[in-house]
């Protein structure tokens, strides 16, 4: 199971998203062996200590995760990012714990086990969750203060993003750049129902073969007239909903589909490519009101009864500002919490241990 800091700088997160991206998959390899050699702190934040075993977790756990191959040049070069990402995390994680006590946040007992219990569901047990315990040489009083750590981040993202919002010019100017965009375009929909027979040659074979001891040739005329009959059984059907009969009672009393028999057929909206290719160009060449010739399709036998049909179009204001006003305030959010970080970084004292001075943080935090 992948344990990745999940604080809201998510430096790590990131990084491993680029990297499912540009790897094409190289082999595994653990680092376990190094870690006894590695000190026992990776840095003093703020005269706070940040345990190595932290580290070696989310290092094993993104290696594996990323099949990283530590004897290829590009192994070795994302590598160094996912070592970087991991330290930078880690100081993040520490400096927001401090913030948050600073400004005087408290975790009751109870969030602290209803947290805990959470976890361990997620590993999939208790058992499961001292196996990986065991496996990263952690107590449960040590992970702990991983759980920890993530709530006060919860807390610390809640305080800071405390009512913001989008504002309506925000929003249409959002709106008037992006709404040729692919997300916010309507596809062509139908709304339709359909009785379904079912007709299925290797199935029927088997009943046929079973029930009259059948066997090859025989067997084989025996499958076609099934199949013929079950046809002539949706043709029949097909007329009776186009002579005016009510097609959701011929759907609950005659369909084989038992997703939709109960509803009188109803599949609701769809787009195409939602069902069998002949069944949706069937579907959406038909005009409301209209009940359609019967197809084939692996399933069976349909007779299909389109009721609307919308033309693909593009979300007007109102219904794209939801997922503007979401992706604006995620924006926002983003943009503050940064700066929050940077802030809390840049008036921290950072001392971190040899050899985990990776990338860019030799310059951020120099050794004095």
């Amino acid at each position: 199971m992948l344990r990745l800091p999940i604080f809201f700088s998510s430096r790590i997160i990131a990084i491993v998203l680029l990297l499912c991206l540009l790897l094409a998959g190289c082999a595994k390899q653990s680092e376990t062996a190094n870690s006894q050699q590695l000190p026992a702190v990776v840095a003093i934040v703020n005269d706070r200590p940040v345990p190595t075993k932290l580290y070696t977790m989310y290092l094993k756990n993104g290696q594996a995760a990323l099949s990283l191959d530590p004897n290829s040049a590009e192994g070795r070069t994302k590598l160094e990012q996912l070592r970087e990402g991991i330290v930078s995390e880690l100081i993040d994680r520490a400096l927001l714990v401090q913030e948050a006590e600073r400004r005087g946040f408290i975790i009751t007992p109870e969030r602290m086990q209803e947290a805990e219990r959470k976890t361990i569901a997620q590993f999939g047990g208790d058992q499961k969750y001292d196996e990986y315990l065991r496996e990263h040489k952690l107590t449960r009083d040590e992970y702990q203060d991983v759980i920890r750590t993530e709530i006060y981040g919860a807390m610390m993202r809640e305080e800071l993003t405390k009512g913001m919002t989008a504002t309506d010019d925000e929003i249409r100017t959002y709106y008037e750049a992006h709404k040729g965009d692919q997300e916010f375009q309507f596809p062509e929909r139908v709304t339709a129902s359909h009785i379904l027979i079912e007709a299925r040659p290797n199935l029927i074979a088997q009943a046929v073969g079973r029930e009259r001891n059948l066997s090859g040739a025989a067997l084989d005329g025996a499958v076609r007239e099934e199949m013929e009959k079950r046809r002539n059984h949706a043709e029949e059907l097909r007329r009776k909903a186009s002579s005016g009969a009510d097609f959701a009672a011929l759907a609950r009393a005659s369909s084989d589909d038992s997703a939709t028999k109960n509803q009188g057929g109803d599949l609701g909206s769809f787009a195409r490519n939602s069902h069998p290719r002949a069944f949706d160009d069937a579907a959406f060449a038909l005009k409301p009101g209209a009940v359609g010739d019967v197809v084939q399709t692996d399933f069976g036998f349909h007779v299909i009864k389109v009721f609307k049909h919308e033309m693909a179009r593009a979300q007007t204001l109102e219904e794209a500002t939801p997922e503007i006003r979401r992706r604006i305030v995620g924006e926002h959010e983003a943009a503050l919490l940064s700066d929050t970080l940077k802030n809390l970084r840049r008036n921290a004292r950072v001392r971190i241990n040899e050899p985990f001075r990776f990338g860019a943080l030799r310059s951020e935090f120099p050794q004095s």
